[in-house]
């Protein structure tokens, strides 16, 4: 079967009712030359853990960054809890607020404390009055274990509790989708197990989520489907067990022999 074949059947067996995400052949250039993404079909169901692997310059971050309008798209449609992402500016709020996202790199305001962080958005966004927002925001903070950090500022913190931090801010906006774009790829190494801690516990929340990492322990333990990205296409999709052990594409032997 080739890379071009892989359709939403393959992505994500059936489309079911309770989808959250159906992306469906998403298309992608920068400066009209770089086709990053080539007809991307992928579903998430709520609820489910996806994990998205590939090597360097797949179009995966990219991705996923148009899930909440981060990046724009040229063809294809998304939908997110059955709202069309669109160039509506109403409908790309909405989903803002409805998806949660953390980075490679924390982007915490440096001159606000670790709850101030935490707090900012659902007090300019949702309206809360500071009261609710900081009860929200110390239960976020002991749930990702950083509570007795609350009064910090960032630049006090290590580069995990920053990440966790930056965990807590975005699950303060109660989004039903958390994305994560490769969240530990610049952690010490003895710094990347407490934020997938954090991680698994949100999944086994129940937390719908998709995941851009390399973390292969991970993917197998938490994901639900681990997805292969390479050249902009979607190669492969499949349970952790059919993926690391039965992989069906020689694209997909070819990464997971690299980093396996």
């Amino acid at each position: 079967m080739s890379a071009h074949s892989i359709n939403v059947g393959d992505a994500s067996a059936a489309p079911k009712p309770d989808a959250m995400i159906v992306a469906t052949a998403v298309e992608k250039w920068y400066d009209n030359n770089f086709h990053v993404l080539r007809g991307v079909d992928l579903t998430v169901n709520r609820g489910e853990v996806v994990v998205i692997m590939g090597p360097s310059g797949s179009g995966k971050s990219t991705f996923i960054r148009t899930f909440n309008a981060l990046e724009s798209y040229q063809k294809g449609q998304i939908i997110i809890d059955g709202i069309h992402l669109t160039e509506d500016i109403r409908n790309v709020e909405v989903i803002r607020q409805e998806v949660g996202m953390v980075f490679q790199q924390f982007n915490l305001f440096p001159h606000l404390t670790v709850l101030q962080n935490v707090t900012l958005a659902p007090t300019w966004v949702r309206r809360w009055s500071k009261v609710q927002a900081e009860d929200v925001a110390m239960h976020l903070l002991e749930r990702v274990g950083i509570l007795d950090q609350a009064k910090k500022y960032p630049g006090q913190l290590s580069g995990g509790q920053q990440q966790r931090v930056a965990i807590a801010r975005a699950l303060a906006m109660q989004p039903k989708v958390m994305l994560f774009d490769e969240p530990t790829s610049a952690l010490d190494p003895e710094m990347v197990r407490e934020v997938l801690d954090v991680m698994r516990s949100l999944a086994e929340s129940g937390m719908t989520m998709v995941c851009v990492t390399h973390e292969v322990g991970f993917a197998r333990e938490v994901a639900d489907r681990v997805v292969l990205m390479a050249d902009g296409l979607l190669i492969e999709a499949g349970t952790p067990d059919e993926f690391f052990n039965h992989p069906k594409e020689e694209r997909t032997q070819k990464f997971l022999s690299q980093i396996l």
